[in-house]
């Protein structure tokens, strides 16, 4: 190594140490970007309770000891009284069902349901014989936890289970029940269930007992412990620390690799045993505690579901050290001597998010659940589509149609909210959970979730009421060189105008969870030769606007282990330097700390390497790393890779978590109650450059008749527009054009007057007094009749909302006819509509024609289809002068060996678009957002090149 080399390098160092000096100096911090579910490592949930006999005793335990019943037994929540009932009465209920079957107890049939009953009876089961105060875990959740396929036969996951557990090594499998119906209390749910499962008992001794895997010396308990453990913690297959070639297995597989894989085993527990549920937010909040400098405030995502019952609400916000709050948990805390609040500092607060589910029943109904990123590559226009009909059902107070779920287990918790004393004192923001990958929807868009925030935040208490949203997390990433970039685009699309609305409609206190695809994204130099490269142009136009104010919480180490390199944009020397240049506020968070390990870095390792050093240039004196775990660690690897890599940096992000917590800041989110209802949606997406030439004309005053005006300055004249023409001055009539005809959409679209739309043409046309012959008379009282009548019939016949025809128009340039025509969205199987329309205009059309049309997916395997086309090739060549244009957006690779004739043409061209003339397209300037996007944009485009032709003309 040179000397400039070895000096760059331990100045480098040097500035690393000293930050970390900074660092360690820092007062506190804090955690906003964390789940319960996820805390607590391997070791934590097996050593410290699996294997654990003081806190999971044996049925005979049980069964042996009163004072045992009566110390862990169920937790039965009294509604009337709103606490939990007396441990003595509960303990005499369970004896009397276990000895005399007496089912006539006071509560007794407050714990059952019919299906409890029938299940019991079918079974033939007794309290005497199959109740279990033992730790039930269930064959489902095993078959979660292990990795196994759920739509397996049931005997079979059993067989796979007992495998890598190792029951068949033991010589006792056959006599042994090791699984079997069992009747349990479900504490989550206040609920008797049956369920077929193993007990704690048995896991335990088939995974090694007490020892820990270092003293395990049987190589079958050894694989067992190991499969145990990769059931709790993202691992090497052996339960050892992941490899790198282990990430590759993780990352893109949210589903099923980290939900709901890890999170299954845990249900067992902690529905079964709340006071476990306890003992993880103890562990969680006893690591902030720990770690150096400590962590004094989080916000955990818990379940909405979970906080909206009380007997777990509870439980969990017994924790506090305000002494003023005290929970009927907090009561009972001498029964379970693990639940140690000095392990807690006295100045450490927590509060919850109350967290939604993202996933959404399909859209259209011949997708199914599974298929929701086939629908997102196939129908992006139609998947953008349902977003902004999202927005205009919320614009005007009208339910939702896709988010019913969510908006029920919303009204579910405010109802119970209502009984539950401090609910708002504890829950301070929403969080949007769940896997991104086909599911880039917010529900909280839905006026029912808009309604209730503005309601909370009216409250002095509850004024920064809060919405987390985790979104540029598991996207799939497409090289904007192929054809399925527009599953990318149309995802991240999805979720910008999600937070843009949310924004104007809530004004503050909104976060993005992760966020680290939206770097990738404005990393990217557009692509002309797609459709989507407009809505990456609006994108990138306006992030700086809209991230404004908005932070992302980042995670580096769930980042690590979920994310591929190229959403990491892992190539990148300085990290998210993208969301950087566009003023985003980063903060660090752990997110799971648990099911990925954040339990030391590595920095003290590092620094002893002496070949890095000499005697002039000694190896710098880090500061001890020993307590540099949990969001510690996150901040020091932030430091060592350079993410972080000045003292302002550092400071900012320290001091921006506190800021935008959710609770008690002492800036008050601002509303935005006043936005008018047309804000959106606008069903025709124009390119930033047309905006730009739009602003840039004198048209002040803006009268209040100037609807159109008025909703693009309102919606984009604050944003910062560049100086520069961006080499459009060369088509400069093509982009007037196009906005014009942007306009005479915007006016159908909300059924304004045409008398208003003349006067807005004429503002607009004032300019063009002088302009080219052959567009003068578009600039007319002629034009503004001929441009509104040829989007009238696209609006009419391309631009309908409805989902159960095709759709079709004809253009007339000269002595050419062109067909634009498309498929019903919901056809996916059989032979498709538009190919007997083509059939039909073939037919009856008189001369040359060009038919452009499209399908979202041709089943090559379909005889149908294939005897279809096989008819129109045969009729084709009776007449030459007709050519055929199919575009689908799949299989823009495939062959048709059977279409012999070259005026059909399949994907034509499929590394870029070209118009129905085959030229080239340069930049798609409007992109229609409707069931028949692709085709409306496509005729949209061309009537824009062509409607200032004298021979052009227009019919249904």
């Amino acid at each position: 190594m040179t000397l400039l080399h070895l000096l760059e390098y331990t100045e480098n160092e040097w500035s690393t140490e000293n930050l970390l000096k900074c660092f360690q100096s820092k007062e506190s911090l804090d955690d906003l970007h964390t789940h319960l579910l996820g805390m607590g490592n391997a070791k934590f949930w097996i050593e410290n309770i699996l294997t654990d006999r003081r806190k999971l005793p044996t049925q005979n335990n049980f069964i042996n000891s009163d004072s045992l019943r009566r110390q862990l037994g169920p937790l039965i929540w009294d509604e009337d009284m709103r606490q939990f009932n007396d441990p003595e009465n509960v303990m005499d209920l369970f004896d009397g069902l276990r000895s005399s079957g007496n089912f006539k107890h006071s509560f007794y049939e407050n714990l059952t349901t019919p299906e409890f009953k029938q299940k019991k009876e079918h079974h033939g089961l007794s309290f005497q014989n199959n109740f279990s105060y033992d730790v039930v875990f269930s064959l489902d959740n095993l078959v979660k936890g292990l990795g196994l396929n759920k739509k397996e036969p049931r005997e079979i996951n059993q067989g796979k289970v007992e495998e890598k557990l190792g029951i068949y090594t033991r010589s006792d499998w056959e006599k042994r029940d090791f699984f079997k119906n069992w009747i349990i209390f479900n504490a989550r749910y206040q609920k008797l269930q049956v369920i077929y499962g193993i007990k704690a008992e048995h896991l335990r001794m088939l995974i090694g007992g007490e020892k820990t895997m270092e003293k395990i010396t049987d190589l079958v308990q050894q694989n067992a412990r190991a499969h145990i453990i990769n059931a709790f913690s993202m691992m090497n297959a052996d339960g050892s620390e992941p490899r790198s070639v282990d990430f590759h297995s993780f990352r893109g597989a949210f589903t099923p690799e980290f939900y709901p894989r890890r999170f299954a085993l845990k249900d067992s527990l902690y529905e079964q045993r709340l006071d476990l549920l306890a003992y993880l937010l103890v562990h969680a909040l006893g690591r902030y505690s720990g770690c150096s400098p400590p962590v004094k405030y989080c916000e955990i995502s818990v379940g909405c579901g979970d906080l909206s019952r009380p007997w777990i609400f509870d439980v969990l916000t017994t924790f506090s050290h305000n002494t003023e709050h005290v929970t009927d948990f907090q009561t009972r805390l001498k029964n379970f001597p693990w639940l140690q609040k000095n392990q807690i500092r006295q100045d450490m607060r927590y509060r919850f998010l109350a967290g939604f589910k993202r996933e959404i029943p399909p859209i259209i109904d011949n997708y199914s659940a599974d298929e929701a990123v086939v629908f997102l590559f196939e129908l992006p226009h139609y998947a953008i589509y349902a977003m902004f009909r999202e927005f205009s059902l919320s614009d005007n107070g009208d339910p939702t149609i896709i988010f019913k779920q969510q908006v029920e287990d919303l009204q579910k918790m405010k109802k119970e909210s209502q009984d539950i004393k401090g609910f708002y004192h504890w829950v301070v923001g929403l969080d949007l959970c769940g896997d991104e990958l086909g599911h880039p929807y917010c529900p909280f868009i839905a006026h029912e979730f808009i309604k209730f925030v503005q309601e909370i935040r009216r409250e002095k208490r509850t004024k920064n009421f809060g919405i987390r949203i985790h979104a540029g997390e598991n996207v799939p990433f497409v090289r904007p060189e192929l054809p399925g970039y527009r599953l990318f685009v149309a995802h991240m699309y999805i979720l910008f105008r999600c937070i843009h609305f949310l924004k104007m409609k809530l004004g503050k206190n909104i976060r993005v969870g992760h966020g680290v695809a939206f770097d990738k994204l404005l990393s990217i130099e557009n692509y002309k030769y797609r459709k989507s490269s407009i809505l990456v142009a609006e994108m990138k136009r306006y992030a700086k606007s809209v991230f404004s104010d908005i932070p992302f919480e980042v995670n580096i180490t769930s980042n690590l282990y979920l994310l591929g390199d190229a959403v990491r944009n892992a190539v990148q020397e300085e990290p998210l330097s993208h969301l950087r240049a566009v003023n985003v506020k980063i903060l660090l968070s752990t997110d799971n700390d648990g099911i990925w390990p954040i339990d030391k870095c590595d920095s003290l390792e590092e620094s002893s390497d002496s070949a890095q050093h000499s005697v002039d240039h000694p190896a710098p004196q880090f500061v001890n790393h020993s307590a540099h775990y949990s969001l510690a660690a996150e901040y020091c690897d932030a430091i060592k890779s350079h993410f972080i890599s000045t003292k302002i940096q550092l400071d900012t992000m320290i001091d921006d978590s506190k800021k935008y917590r959710f609770c008690n800041r002492s800036e008050s989110a601002s509303s935005c109650d006043g936005i008018k209802r047309d804000y959106f949606p606008a069903d025709v997406i124009v390119h930033p450059n047309v905006l730009d030439m739009l602003f840039k004309k004198e048209l002040s005053p803006i009268v209040e008749s100037y609807h159109f005006l008025k909703y693009y300055e309102n919606i984009y004249k604050t944003q910062d527009f560049p100086t520069t023409n961006n080499n459009i001055n060369y088509r400069k009539y093509y982009y007037e054009v196009a906005m014009r005809i942007l306009m005479a959409c915007f006016y159908l679209r909300r059924s304004l007057s045409y008398q208003d739309f003349e006067k807005e043409y004429e503002k607009l046309s004032k300019t063009h007094q002088n302009c080219k012959t052959d567009y003068k008379d578009l600039f007319s009282e002629k034009g503004c009749i001929k441009v509104y009548t040829a989007c009238k019939h696209v609006y009419l016949t391309l631009m309908n909302d409805a989902q159960d025809e095709g759709a079709n128009l004809k253009v007339s340039i000269d002595d050419r006819d062109y067909l634009f025509c498309s498929e019903i969205p919901n056809e996916r199987k059989t032979a498709p509509y538009l190919l007997s329309t083509i059939e039909t205009f073939i037919r009856e059309c008189p001369k040359p024609a060009t038919i452009f049309s499209f399908i979202s997916n041709i089943d090559d395997d379909s005889q149908e289809m294939k005897t279809t086309l096989d008819t129109i090739n045969r009729k084709i060549e009776e007449k030459p002068e007709i050519k055929i244009f199919i575009h689908t957006n799949t299989k823009k690779d495939m062959v048709y060996p059977s279409i012999k004739n070259r005026n059909i043409i399949i994907n034509a061209t499929p590394e870029q678009r070209t118009d129905a003339e085959e030229e080239e397209i340069e930049c798609v300037l409007l992109y229609a957002v409707c069931p028949h996007g692709s085709v409306a944009t496509c005729a949209l485009n061309f009537i824009a090149k062509h409607i200032h032709k004298e021979s052009f003309s227009i019919e249904q």
